[in-house]
């Protein structure tokens, strides 16, 4: 009988450590990938703000595209501009610890599904399932809700002046460049938004240009822009690229 009512236990024991362990090594390589130097961060110019009337740089090649919420922060609308072997991204960008709070919390919110269903099955006790549903739930709301007020709280640093923050590093840094929906959560991302990959895979089309480069803080983070047609993401993975 001992027997009986432990191996339940241990089981979920198992399933949970698991899944804490997944999302929370997850998280962990979106938030430790070490860059080989850092990128400079500064106010941006009145051509990478996009601000009416200003000149790009001779020769330089500007793109305008919108920002997925990944490690690089970059939050709504940006513009990166590619001059000679020099890149820089420009846009509304969300404060570095908020934006570990919020993967953090959709992380571990998730990593709780799989044990609390488990439970709910080997030890047949509904209110397992419903803890794995309000989990499951309260993860979505964080993710939405955090999507959605991103870009309005980015722009507030740039009320005053009308520029934005920019991030700029040597092309040299910038690696794995992909177009299309299936590399733009790579480095852990993935993981914890695996419930919305596909639907948002398809929605996305060819239209993103995603790449590993440094931030300000010398790590190594994942870009994630979505361009304004499929012509204009391939020139800019091939600028990227050369």
């Amino acid at each position: 009988m001992v027997a009986d009512a432990v191996w339940p236990v241990v089981v979920i024991a198992a399933v949970a450590a698991a899944s804490f362990g997944a999302f929370i090594g997850a998280v962990v390589r979106l938030f430790g990938r070490r860059a080989d130097a850092p990128a400079t961060e500064r106010e941006a110019t009145a051509f990478e703000s996009a601000l009416v009337g200003a000149e790009p740089p001779p020769g330089a090649c500007a793109f305008d595209a919108w920002s997925y919420r990944v490690g690089a922060r970059f939050a709504g609308r940006v513009r990166i501009v590619v001059d000679g072997e020099r890149v820089s991204v420009a846009g509304p960008r969300v404060p570095r610890g908020l934006y570990r709070a919020w993967i953090w919390a959709q992380a571990l919110l998730l990593g709780a599904v799989p044990p609390a269903l488990v439970a709910a099955l080997l030890l047949l006790e509904p209110r397992w399932a419903v803890v794995a549903v309000a989990a499951f739930a309260a993860s979505w709301l964080v993710s939405m809700g955090g999507a959605g007020l991103w870009p309005g709280l980015g722009e507030l640093s740039s009320v005053d002046t009308g520029h934005h923050r920019a991030l700029a590093f040597d092309r040299a840094h910038v690696r794995e460049v992909d177009i299309g929906g299936k590399g733009w959560a790579k480095g852990g991302l993935a993981l914890v938004l695996f419930p919305y990959l596909r639907p948002l895979a398809a929605m996305m089309g060819q239209r993103p240009v995603s790449f590993f480069a440094p931030d300000e803080h010398g790590l190594e983070v994942r870009y994630a822009l979505h361009m304004t047609s499929d012509q204009r993401a391939v020139e800019l993975a091939g600028e990227l690229a050369r």
